[in-house]
């Protein structure tokens, strides 16, 4: 004959139920009747009925409460109209009620329905298999006082966690955590009060943050990440254009970091990446025309195919190209080398030996100077290593990114103590290897650490982290 054995956690609540019972219940009699008197059921003497129309009708069942139903061999339930009908089920609280076979049920209402399952606390619903919903509905609001009409934490998909009061995963291997905390994708993670991750594989990390788009990513506070692979970091940061990336925030609200167009990319604090593939990198800089970019505190691109570096630095033309603090290359296909009423230059319409032309603050067209005498003056050269520091910083930017993707926390197996995993990721052309290691320094506490190493530019970046669990 087949035994199936019970999870200790259903045993222990059953032993409680069991005190509890044999303490406030004194009279005892051969069979059930409509009496609160505790009775044994007279079809299965190992079920136990405690409470007016209390039933337990399964081998080794426990019913106690007025209305109370334990209708399954080894299922218990404990409370007015309670009901543990699933084979090992337990359900504790007034009108809580487990379905599935071994779930449980702890709470006022709370609803346990599928395999496994699990649900704690007022109104907290768990219908998927090996789903879990802990939090109950009571809010306290700001003057201390407590709501009841709050709404229960909600873990509706297979293997699906909400924790937090009106925490909800709606969906298969959804995580909710935190109150009200919203996770609708399959696969998707949602951790902060009203954080929201509603698409396939999305995340949200942070107090309002959002990921809307498949495999999106949003950490921070009100952080949003509106398209499929956006990724927005930091607080207020926006993502909304595809494959997207906004790092930065801002903490009124009033200009967040926004990478809007298709492939941008905003590094920055209030930086703006606006059109398809533009970049915009610097305290509010600001890439406006399609593949523009912009590198510096207040730099800005607004010409398609443009570029400024420095701050302040302007390109409005076509092409253009402004190297320097506030230099500025209004016209199409025009460079400008330096400050204002600095060296300039253009190459439109040219013929012949290359020179370049000085202009003055209106932009009137001096005598030219030879490329040559350029070539050898410091402050090319030091304009230079200028632009070449703003793509090194990109290219470790994309390091980071990469390095992010790649850590992971090991997943320590069931009895095992220590672990450590691989990983590899990819952003933009750029790679990062990593390896992570977590311990497990007891039942209720775990260490995790990893580190990553950018392929391109060779930075590294480590993180690390302790859990506790109770």
């Amino acid at each position: 004959m087949k035994t199936d054995f019970l999870p200790c956690s259903t045993l222990k609540i059953s032993t409680l139920a069991l005190a509890i019972a044999a303490a406030t219940l004194g009279s005892f009699s051969a069979s059930a009747d409509g009496t609160a008197d505790c009775n044994a059921n007279a079809g299965d003497p190992t079920a136990l009925e405690c409470g007016v129309n209390a039933t337990a009708t399964g081998v080794d069942a426990l019913a106690v409460g007025t209305d109370s139903a334990a209708t399954g061999n080894s299922t218990t339930a404990v409370g007015g109209e309670s009901a543990a009908t699933g084979p090992g089920a337990t359900a504790i609280g007034w009108q809580a009620v487990t379905q599935g076979n071994r779930s449980t049920a702890l709470g006022h209402q709370t609803s346990a329905i599928g395999v496994q399952s699990v649900a704690v606390g007022e109104d907290a619903t768990a219908t998927g298999n090996g789903a879990i919903a802990i939090g109950g509905n009571n809010d306290v609001n700001d003057d201390g006082i407590l709501d009841e009409d709050g709404v229960g934490s909600n873990a509706n998909g297979n293997d699906a966690v909400a924790i937090g009061a009106g925490a909800s995963a709606q969906g298969n291997s959804t995580t909710a955590v935190g109150g009200e905390s919203v996770a609708t994708g399959p696969g998707a993670t949602s951790i902060g009060w009203q954080s929201s991750a509603t698409a396939e594989r999305a995340q949200a990390f942070g107090h309002l943050a959002s990921a809307t788009g498949l495999r999106s990513t949003a950490v921070g506070e009100a952080a949003s990440a509106e398209s499929d692979n956006a990724i927005a970091i930091g607080n207020n940061s926006v993502a909304s254009g595809l494959d997207g990336v906004a790092i930065g925030g801002d903490r009124s609200g009033v200009r967040q970091t926004t990478a809007s167009g298709t492939s941008s990319t905003a590094v920055g604090a209030q930086a703006q990446a606006t059109q398809a593939g533009a970049t915009a990198i610097g305290w509010q800089s600001t890439a406006s025309a399609e593949r523009a970019q912009a590198f510096g505190h207040l730099a800005n691109a607004s010409g398609v195919r443009s570029t400024a570096v420095g701050e302040a630095a302007t390109a409005g033309g076509l092409n253009s190209i402004a190297i320097g603090n506030q230099a500025s290359a209004a016209s199409d296909n025009q460079i400008a080398l330096g400050g204002a009423g600095q060296l300039q230059a253009s190459t439109t319409s040219q013929s012949g030996n290359t020179n370049i032309v000085t202009t003055d603050a209106n932009g009137t067209l001096g005598t030219s100077v030879s490329v040559d005498s350029l070539a050898t003056s410091r402050q090319f050269n030091d304009l230079r290593r200028q632009y070449d520091r703003q793509e090194d910083r990109l290219d470790e930017a994309e390091d980071g990114i990469a390095m992010a993707l790649s850590l992971e926390t090991p997943v320590i197996p069931s009895g095992k103590r220590y672990a450590m995993s691989f990983g590899t990721g990819y952003y933009n052309s750029s790679s990062a290897l990593s390896t992570s290691f977590a311990g497990r320094l007891s039942d209720s506490m775990t260490i995790s650490a990893g580190a990553g190493v950018g392929l391109d530019t060779g930075k590294v970046g480590a993180r690390g982290g302790v859990t506790f669990a109770w």
